[in-house]
């Protein structure tokens, strides 16, 4: 009677000990999940921001934001989703363009570094870029790719932990285990709406996917691949406004020569 009572006392804690690595483990595995996503999230606002400043910089060289849509008109590139919040600065340049026989030719160049600029930017957002880890290993940025996969992930596991081994289920198990105690309340753990209410303030709530605010951009073609369309809208901005163009390189020049003292 003793070795059944013991082997009872043993298999009640065995069974005490899956259901509490099962409700706790799951339930740390998901806070460090959401915590991570968090960390992404606020990854991806920064470099959203940094396309943001690509668009202006893309701008301002094309003179304005109704020649920058004809530049993506042309290109047969959708130009809406290039659009961005009022007051943002431009990008600083990180190169500047090679020697030019000509103020047109220059002004090509000027535009095509900022394009890339901002292309290098959207592969950045969209898919990550590999980088060393310092440990011989190739990681990936975070990027929005990842970053909706993840989030459908987390709520994958949050519908399992939130259905699977709820905190009633715990309560109500382990009411069990004490017959007199559950004999006085006449309940095994909590009953209807009781439990309703517990599982509900115990449940982690699942990420609303369609009410995350990161666009989607297209990744843009490699700057040979639009060559000609860059030529051609440049060549018409400088016949148009040679002023202005003009004006624009001086102001690029001065700035880009600050930056390299």
């Amino acid at each position: 009677m003793a070795d059944f009572k013991y082997l009872s006392d043993a298999l009640t804690d065995e069974v005490l000990s899956e259901m509490a690595d099962s409700f706790f483990g799951a339930r740390i595995d998901i806070d460090e999940a959401l915590e991570m996503f968090h960390q992404v999230s606020e990854h991806l606002h920064e470099k959203l921001y940094r396309i943001y400043r690509g668009c202006a910089l893309l701008e301002q060289i094309s003179l304005g934001r109704n020649e920058l849509d004809q530049f993506w008109l042309s290109a047969g590139i959708d130009r809406k989703v290039f659009h961005f919040p009022a007051g943002v600065e431009p990008a600083e340049f990180f190169e500047t363009p090679t020697f030019s026989f000509t103020t047109r030719g220059e002004y090509i160049k000027w535009f095509g570094i900022a394009y890339e600029l901002l292309a290098e930017r959207i592969a950045d957002y969209m898919h990550g870029i590999y980088r060393d880890d310092g440990k011989g290993r190739k990681i990936r940025s975070a990027n929005r790719d990842d970053f909706f996969s993840m989030a459908k992930e987390i709520n994958i596991k949050i519908d399992k932990v939130n259905h699977n081994v709820t905190a009633s289920d715990v309560l109500k198990f382990t009411k069990s285990l004490d017959p007199v105690e559950m004999e006085k309340e006449n309940i095994a753990g909590c009953v209807g709406p009781q439990c309703q209410v517990i599982d509900g303030e115990m449940a982690f709530k699942l990420i609303t996917i369609k009410d995350i605010e990161f666009p989607h951009f297209p990744d843009l073609p490699p700057r040979k691949e639009v060559a000609s369309y860059i030529n051609e809208f440049c060549s018409e901005n400088y016949s148009r406004d040679k002023n202005r163009v003009k004006a624009l390189l001086k102001l690029l020049n001065e700035k880009s020569n600050k930056e390299l003292v």
